[in-house]
Formats: structure tokens, C-alpha cells, sequence
């Protein structure tokens, strides 16, 4: 039975896992690690340093705390994307027969199998840990190389008893979210369905767009923290703020060819689905709106408010040339935002507003419901 059950389980997890994540491994346990260990120092080095330079971050490793919390760190994330892959296989139905064959057999079998897989899937990093315990061993850094092994250890034994812990639970079916709980009996407006599917299913690129929408407005303010209160400098943060939310941008694309392709079936004039779609980035874009009211004042607010939906009605409208091909759509996107730039730097910033939204309008009407299909 031992034979059997680490036989299936390494083929299905083990060996799924090293297909899927084949690239990742083969960047960071190849191509980086091997830069690090062979990598020629900059300027001139006498020849017997050579080899220290060599090892260098091997050394630091086993010497230095601060590297070894971030090497901890990288082996917790390692952990967690292995034990992710694993919880995600195991509820796949082609892998239910493991709660019927492999369930049957005790508790404490089946935590040493799952010890198994994961020292398996592990394997990549105890080469380089084993390397760097023997480095650290040679250069009299006992204490730290051996904390280094026990806390992988410790990943191992916290992952496999989770999975146990999964893997005895009966299969239960998926309970809808918080927001789908709270917002069962609102009555929804068909244009502000896609905020409902974005605070449902697209949580962590909505989170990824406002950190980056975050960071370029930073990083703008800091290059010209002289310039605070310059019209063209907001003007500019706008733009960048429009172009961290062209992910969101192209997957409501994709949410209304999939779930909305019903809606030109329905009663409704073409300016009323042109801006009514607005909504979703009102709701979407509040916390920028909420930060320029309250910074700029309420006339500078909607003057950049109004840039802001003139350049995603623009955005939304170029997916409507191309078929929603990305590669096509980003290209469009940094060219228009490259226009941007010149018109802002020239002072004719607010001129973009109406020019937006004519263009957008004329390519909206030539090519709505192109090809049979609601791409807006």
C-alpha cells in the first residue's frame, strides 16, 4: 500500500507540479542562482579573492541575518505556491478518488505521504540549502545553517498536516462570497454589473491596479516635488492613472462578450450604452477621485475627472478595432498615451477632453456590434 500510494501521489502531484512550474524553477534555480555563484566582480580583484567573490552570497547566506530572512522569506513563498498547487489539484474531480482509496488508510500514513511530496517538491531548494550548509559548515556557521534546515523543515511538516486536514474533509460545495451575500437582494443595474464581478472574482488585479495607480503617482510627485500645483503635472498623473487601469479596461471587454452579449437585444440608444458604462469606472476610480477632491479642489477635481473618462471611453472604444487583441490594444494605448504626453507638455491638456470623446463616439458608432458581438 506504502509503494502504491507514494507511487500515485508522485506522479499526480509531484511530477504535475514540476510540469506546471517548469519555467519558474528553471529562471530562479538555474539562470539566477547561477549568476550569483559565478557572476565576475566589477574593477580589479586580486587573484586569490576571486573564489570569495564567487561565493559570496552563498557566504551571506549562512552569515548574514538579513540575507537569511530573505532567503527564509523566498522558501515560505516557495511553500505556499507548493501547497496552493496541491489544495487546487486535490479538489479537481478527476482526483476525488483519493477521498474514497487513499483516506481509507490512518491519519498517520497519510501525513508521512504528504511529507513525502513536499520534501519532493522541495528538492530544488535543499540543493541550494545543502550547498549552503556545507559553505557555512567550512566557514564555522553552524548555528544559522542548521536554523535554515529546520525551518524548511518545519514548511514541510505545517504543509503536509494542512493537506491532511483537507484531504479528510467531506467535499463541500462552494458557498458564495461576502458581496454576493450582501448584495443578493439589491436590485443591480445591467451597466454596473461588471463592478460587482470585479469586487467578486477580480479582487487581486483590482488591488494590483490601485498599488500601481499608487506608485506612479509617487514616483511622479517625487521627480517634480517643486511642481505640486502644476496644471500639466496633474494632467500628466491622470494619464498615468488611466493606464494602470487598462488590465481592468480589458477585461470588462471580456466580462461583456461572455456574460452581457445579450444586452443589444435590448431597447437601448447608442449613447446611453456609450456612457452609461461610465458607472463601472465612477465606482472603480473612487478612491483617485475622493484623493483629487480633496487635494486640488473641487473645479480642478472634475476638470482632471473628466480627462480621466474621456481617455478610458477612448481606451474602451480601440478594443473595438482590433477584436480585443491585447498585443493590438496595448500598442494603441502607449501611443495615445505618448500623444497625451505631447499635448499636456504643450499646455493643451484640457483640448484632449473633447477630443476624446469625439473620437471615441466615432469609433463607437461605426463599429458597435461588429462581428455579431457586444464589443464594448
Amino acid at each position: 500500500m506504502f509503494l502504491l500510494s507514494n507511487t500515485a501521489l508522485r506522479k499526480i502531484f509531484v511530477d504535475g507540479f514540476y510540469r506546471t512550474h517548469a519555467g519558474m524553477l528553471v529562471f530562479v534555480f538555474v539562470m539566477l542562482i547561477s549568476y550569483c555563484l559565478f557572476i565576475n566582480t566589477l574593477g580589479t580583484v586580486m587573484p586569490d579573492q576571486i573564489d570569495f567573490w564567487q561565493f559570496f552570497f552563498t557566504i551571506s547566506l549562512v552569515s548574514n541575518p538579513l540575507i537569511m530572512a530573505f532567503y527564509l522569506i523566498a522558501s515560505a513563498l516557495y511553500a505556499y505556491k507548493s501547497l496552493k498547487y496541491l489544495l487546487n489539484q486535490l479538489i479537481l474531480p478527476q482526483q476525488e478518488f483519493l477521498y474514497y482509496s487513499f483516506t481509507s488508510t490512518s491519519k498517520k500514513q497519510q501525513f508521512f505521504y504528504w511529507c513525502v511530496v513536499l520534501a519532493h517538491i522541495f528538492i530544488p531548494v535543499w540543493c541550494y540549502t545543502l550547498y549552503a550548509i556545507m559553505i557555512g559548515i567550512v566557514f564555522g556557521y553552524y548555528l544559522i545553517s542548521i536554523g535554515i534546515l529546520f525551518f524548511q523543515l518545519l514548511l514541510i511538516i505545517a504543509g503536509a498536516y494542512i493537506i491532511l486536514k483537507k484531504s479528510n474533509r467531506l467535499i463541500e460545495s462552494s458557498k458564495p462570497n461576502w458581496l454576493i451575500r450582501v448584495s443578493r437582494k439589491w436590485n443591480k443595474p445591467v451597466f454596473l454589473l461588471y463592478s460587482f464581478q470585479v469586487f467578486n472574482q477580480f479582487k487581486l488585479a483590482y488591488l494590483l491596479t490601485k498599488l500601481l495607480s499608487w506608485i506612479l503617482i509617487s514616483s511622479i510627485f517625487m521627480l517634480f516635488s517643486d511642481i505640486e500645483d502644476n496644471a500639466r503635472l496633474l494632467m500628466l498623473i491622470t494619464s498615468c492613472i488611466v493606464l494602470a487601469h487598462v488590465v481592468l479596461i480589458y477585461q470588462e471587454r471580456i466580462f461583456n462578450d461572455r456574460y452581457l452579449s445579450f444586452l443589444p437585444n435590448f431597447p437601448f440608444s447608442k449613447p446611453k450604452v456609450f456612457f452609461s458604462f461610465c458607472l463601472n469606472y465612477l465606482i472603480l476610480l473612487l478612491p483617485e477621485i475622493c484623493w483629487m477632491a480633496t487635494r486640488f479642489g473641487l473645479i480642478t477635481s472634475f476638470e482632471l475627472a473628466a480627462l480621466a473618462f474621456s481617455a478610458i471611453l477612448l481606451f474602451r472604444s480601440l478594443l473595438l478595432l482590433n477584436g480585443g487583441q491585447v498585443k493590438g490594444f496595448l500598442i494603441g494605448v502607449f501611443g495615445l498615451f505618448f500623444l497625451f504626453y505631447l499635448f499636456i507638455m504643450f499646455g493643451l491638456g484640457l483640448m484632449l477632453i473633447p477630443i476624446n470623446l469625439v473620437m471615441a463616439w466615432a469609433v463607437f458608432k461605426r463599429n458597435y456590434l461588429n462581428d455579431n458581438s457586444f464589443g464594448i
